[in-house]
């Protein structure tokens, strides 16, 4: 495996990010590739070429692991689901180009039940996978709470939905932490299905919990790896065991450690927990 970081453009542009992580003994990048991204824009690396990003990755021992960028793929109004969906197939495309085998989103959602939302997910998301299938791109899905891909449960009717192995999972475990969703159950049960992963950490505040209650507020934040409640040792033991050997990408999304040398300070931190799991 291969500890990377999710960055979209707070380390400088794209040669300053790569000559970062590569001297801080990061392995990989997942890049925030959204409409006019500073670091890779699909458009640009579709009408130029990728030439210029190889450049900058050549001889760095860092890798781009994943083009990731996470809007409402359902959104109602139907001219914004039409522009995202055909954003998400410009990643598609460009991670051709790239030699990156993974692209990240999100599945996106509606209002209303989750039947709704599945009857409109097999109405938009069919198109979606069949150009992942034509490129021979894995499209990984962040269970973030901003989409519907949130739980378990979920993810059965997705797949059996569109059955397609194309289609998997940004595996996030801080997303199910405070749904109090087994995390190391979800590997087991969906290993087969993760193609790229977030290492993001989540502290539960039990003292606030007990005040607020589950339907309160403020009684969990998320947090650089190890400095919250997932048991990484074991998370990364449970991916080993169902054969995934590719990236941990850590999310930073820490609000201890802001600002840019917050945002630096807090990767090296979960760099160093995390290489101790790791050969």
């Amino acid at each position: 495996m291969r500890i990377g970081f999710l960055v979209g453009g707070q380390l400088g542009n794209l040669k300053e990010t790569v000559e970062w992580a590569s001297a801080n003994g990061f392995k990989a990048l997942e890049i925030n590739a959204r409409p006019g991204s500073p670091l890779i824009d699909p458009e640009k690396i579709l009408k130029r070429g990728a030439g210029e990003v190889k450049k900058i990755l050549k001889g760095k021992d860092v890798i781009i692991s994943c083009l990731t960028w996470c809007p409402n793929n359902m959104d109602p109004n139907l001219k914004v689901r039409r522009r995202n969906n055909e954003h998400v197939k410009k990643m598609i495309e460009a991670a051709v180009e790239l030699d990156v085998p993974v692209v990240s989103t999100w599945i996106g959602r509606v209002p209303g039940s989750l039947d709704k939302n599945m009857e409109v997910y097999a109405e938009v998301w069919p198109s979606i996978v069949e150009h992942a299938e034509k490129h021979d791109i894995k499209i990984a899905i962040e269970n973030c709470m901003g989409n519907i891909a949130h739980s378990p449960y979920i993810w059965e009717r997705m797949f059996k939905i569109i059955p397609s192995k194309n289609l998997g999972l940004n595996f996030d475990p801080s997303h199910l932490i405070f749904q109090f969703i087994d995390y190391l159950e979800a590997v087991r049960r969906f290993g087969s299905r993760i193609y790229h992963t977030h290492c993001k950490d989540t502290e539960v505040l039990w003292w606030r919990l007990s005040w607020v209650g589950y339907t309160g507020e403020g009684w969990w934040r998320f947090r650089i790896p190890g400095l919250g409640d997932i048991d990484w040792k074991r998370f990364i033991s449970a991916l080993q065991d169902q054969g995934y050997d590719y990236v941990l990408s850590i999310e930073h999304e820490d609000p201890v450690y802001h600002g840019v040398e917050g945002f630096r300070e807090g990767l090296i931190i979960g760099l160093r927990h995390l290489s101790q799991f790791l050969p």
